[in-house]
């Protein structure tokens, strides 16, 4: 390098604090850049791709991924509009998306070969290209927190595969082992939702193993997979990479469906989106039904573009007769000795079917304190946005009496199924008809726990420990610590035990200590239960916060950061003591997995901070 070209140096100057990250960017000759606001240009209208015509299953839904273009960079706001109110247009709005990067093992010769870092070695491969998805917090909320967790933490980056492929079905991926057997150190429940069925492509689901058995692998379809209804969950639809998807599915396999050429994920994380958007439509029970479906795309300076689709309701003949658990709040679970509990829980199987029950104590423990427990059974009806589904027998009122001055838990399934014989198929061991089934654990003799979390400040990559996660009281005053344990899961795919205290207001505290190795959004879960089996979770969020990085990009250096942290503003100065940061209003473009804001015009030194 000669004298008088421009080195770039990135000098942390100040530790993160209240969600800021600081940095100063200065050149070895003495010649700095500073970002400038901008105004974005006001060219071209926006355009939206084209959406084919859509056939909706009567009285179920299907979601429609919509695709467009903004040319001058600023993010689309979608109004969606039904010509008829036999077809509800439900808008996602605000939702997260999520990418994935792949690579497929090819030989060194290959066109475009090139080495990757795999499960801690190198192979050769080829790029496949992006996935990138919207995902569904209204449906699966517990998945998508589990996903972003797992992300931010690299879990899937250069390590985990699509290790299942089946032409014309499915693509699953995401296991640890990479052989379908793998998955987190905890699995969670399935998340089930009315407007959500396996009616149409690309849509993103939990594999299980059974019920309540979610984990890290995921499957994405290629085709509509009505069997799956109410089994898997969906928490996503995919809106680019159709191409890619359609590649990998067709990708020779072995007699075990899994890719002669190994079909590796090289990234995974959420990403900023501004010109996409996932819309579901909700049909009446009655087929033959023909609307209009208007979909107007503005970008709040004047430019709109509009685009307009037939949807059509169609008899539904792929019913898989799949009741599901719905709607469910069930706090009474805590009382003292005998007091019975009530609690009432409803189903739903979407074609009106009767629903039977089939509660089972889980254990003999249970079953002796339990014994003289009742129900009772009623109907239920679903009201969704274009008729009301009534299921004959669809509710249940549970009633648990403990046995007199039993002390301690009684946990029991509720399994609910639209065969009267449910149970007769489970005692000779046959293949199950339909059925849904929830575990609840009450207990008698002791009290309810009341915990809150913590406001947790942004953390650095650096361990912490005995941090304040959450504060809960049992409402027993003076109750030893030694009463209660917590579990805490990092979203990182680690648990670990939390330090319990009293403080000063007598409330106890629940305390962590933890280290990440990436700097993400993380959700902690923390769980705190008595001795006697009285369990609280209570849920957070950790942020570690993002770094910025200078580039030299040709003449340009450019300012990159995580793409997960888009909702930062990106912030500048030319006094680092300065109060009043002036906002960087440059169109950051999404590279990879990084935000970018290039920075052309030159000053005597720039400071730049990530602002939340």
């Amino acid at each position: 390098m000669t004298e008088n070209e421009n080195q770039i140096s990135l000098t942390r100057v100040a530790p993160i604090t209240s969600g800021c990250a600081k940095n100063q960017i200065q050149f070895s000759c003495g010649v700095a850049w500073l970002l400038l606001a901008t105004a974005l240009p006001l060219v071209a209208a926006p355009a939206i791709d084209p959406i084919p015509a859509a056939t909706v299953p009567a009285g179920k839904s299907l979601i429609v991924p919509i695709t467009a273009s903004s040319t001058n960079g600023r993010p689309l706001t979608f109004t969606i509009t039904s010509s008829t109110d036999a077809i509800a247009a439900v808008p996602h709005t605000n939702n997260p998306f999520w990418k994935l990067s792949v690579v497929q093992a090819a030989a060194a010769n290959a066109p475009g070969a090139f080495s990757t870092p795999f499960r801690g070695g190198t192979v050769t491969v080829t790029n496949l290209g992006d996935l990138t998805f919207m995902l569904f917090p209204e449906y699966a909320p517990h998945a998508v927190s589990v996903f972003q967790g797992l992300s931010a933490s690299g879990f899937y980056n250069s390590n985990t595969i699509f290790h299942r492929v089946i032409a014309g079905f499915m693509n699953q991926g995401g296991d640890p082992l990479t052989n379908g057997t793998g998955g987190l150190v905890f699995t969670y429940d399935d998340e089930f939702n009315p407007q959500a069925i396996f009616s149409g492509n690309g849509q993103l689901a939990l594999a299980n193993s059974g019920p309540d058995t979610d984990g890290s692998q995921f499957f994405v379809t290629v085709a509509p997979y009505r069997g799956g209804d109410f089994v898997y969950t969906i928490f996503g639809q995919l809106l680019r990479g159709f191409n890619v998807l359609s590649n990998i599915n067709n990708t020779a396999t072995d007699t075990n469906s899994r890719p002669l050429a190994e079909v590796i994920i090289t990234q995974a994380g959420f990403v900023p989106d501004t010109s996409d958007t996932v819309l579901t439509l909700v049909a009446t029970n009655r087929a033959g039904v023909v609307g209009t479906i208007k979909v107007i795309a503005d970008d709040g300076a004047a430019g709109r573009a509009t685009n307009t689709f037939t949807a059509t309701t169609v008899t539904d003949t792929n019913s898989n007769s799949q009741p599901f658990l719905y709607g469910n709040t069930v706090t009474n679970l805590v009382a003292p000795v005998n007091v019975t509990l009530t609690n009432f829980i409803n189903a739903v199987e979407l074609d009106g079917y009767p629903l039977y029950w089939f509660p089972e104590f889980a254990d003999q423990t249970s079953y002796d304190a339990g014994t003289n427990s009742s129900y009772n059974i009623s109907n239920s009806v679903l009201q969704t946005l274009t008729y009301d589904v009534t299921n004959a027998q669809g509710q249940i009122q549970l009633m648990m009496k403990p046995a007199t001055n039993y002390v301690g838990p009684v946990s029991i399934y509720v399994i609910v199924s639209s065969s009267s014989q449910w149970n007769l198929y489970q005692e000779y061991d046959l293949s199950l008809p339909p059925y849904d089934q929830q575990e609840y654990t009450f207990v008698f003799g002791d009290t309810p726990i009341m915990a809150q979390p913590a406001s947790l400040a942004p953390q650095t990559s650096a361990p912490f420990t005995n941090l304040l996660l959450a504060t809960f009281t049992n409402g027993v005053a003076g109750s030893a610590v030694t009463n209660s344990s917590a579990a805490i899961n990092w979203g990182d795919d680690s648990i670990t035990a939390g330090i319990i205290t009293t403080n000063l207001a007598g409330l106890k505290e629940v305390l962590g200590s933890h280290a990440y190795t990436n700097s993400g959004d993380y959700p902690v879960y923390i769980t705190i239960q008595s001795a006697l089996g009285v369990t609280a979770t209570v849920s957070n969020t950790l942020t570690v916060a993002p770094m910025l990085q200078a580039i030299r990009a040709g003449t340009n250096n450019v300012i990159v950061w995580p793409a997960w942290a888009f909702a930062y503003q990106l912030q500048c100065s030319t006094n680092l003591a300065d109060p009043n940061w002036l906002a960087v209003t440059n169109v950051s473009a999404l590279t990879g997995f990084q935000n970018a804001v290039s920075s052309p015009v030159p000053a005597t030194k720039a400071f730049f901070r990530l602002k939340k």
